[in-house]
């Protein structure tokens, strides 16, 4: 602020406001903001990349679409628009200032969440195609199969939700009422949900069945891989360390 105007013209960047405090606070708040865009990136790509890998795994295999267009409008819409929003006020992690600075030649996508996205990507497609197609062996209709995999699609979804809130730290350890917006947008998403399978006007809008308590355990027990997985990978990687 107190620069000449010589250096001013020479400078890339000038600070408006040249007091300690407040470029520490900037540090943090642009950390911060650079970590929950990562966040919602780890989010969006790995379940796109599911959603794409499904339907292509399952003409591969000669087998109908697990979604209808409009489940799949209702999966985009509904489930990921409302953990986005909550993503993005993810507050910052405890170690934000003690990490040393970044490679300026690494972009949004790190090495690690590129792998992490691959392996999340390739678990959701075979899980919920696994879900699908477990149903149509049973003998169960079409319709009831694409609710299965609907419905394991949107679960896994939210895991993966809980998985983007840190790259490093378990998701175990945060506490879910740190971010309250992600927690009430995760309740909505649910009765979203319910209500898709069990609201009749939803049912024939989406082409929906109401589910066994027997469907919900499976699909239960199928997302929760994705919790598994990423826990996992983390502890690999801090043992690496």
């Amino acid at each position: 602020r107190r620069g000449t105007d010589v250096a001013k013209e020479a400078s890339d960047m000038v600070i408006a406001d040249d007091n300690f405090a407040a470029i520490f606070s900037a540090v943090e708040e642009g950390r911060v903001v650079f970590d929950n865009i990562r966040k919602v990136i780890f989010f969006l790509i790995p379940t796109g990349v599911a959603a794409i890998g499904s339907i292509i795994g399952s003409i591969l295999m000669g087998v109908p679409i697990p979604y209808t267009p409009s489940q799949l409008l209702w999966i985009n819409l509904v489930t990921n628009g409302l953990q986005v929003l909550a993503l993005t006020f993810e507050p910052g992690e405890k170690d934000v200032l003690r990490r040393p600075p970044r490679d300026p030649r690494e972009g949004i996508m790190s090495r690690v969440l590129v792998e992490r996205t691959i392996l999340v990507g390739l678990l959701i497609s075979a899980g919920v195609v696994y879900n699908f197609m477990s149903e149509l062996r049973a003998g169960d209709s079409l319709d009831r199969a694409r609710t299965v995999a609907v419905t394991t699609m949107v679960f896994f979804q939210f895991f993966q939700a809980w998985n983007s809130r840190s790259e490093t730290e378990s998701v175990l350890r945060l506490s879910p009422f740190s971010n309250p917006f992600l927690l009430y947008g995760l309740i909505a998403s649910i009765l979203a949900q319910l209500a898709s399978i069990y609201f009749l006007p939803f049912q024939w809008v989406l082409r929906t069945e109401p589910l066994s308590l027997a469907e919900w355990s499976k699909i239960a027990a199928m997302s929760l891989t994705v919790i598994a997985l990423v826990e996992i990978d983390k502890w690999a990687r801090k043992k690496k360390d």
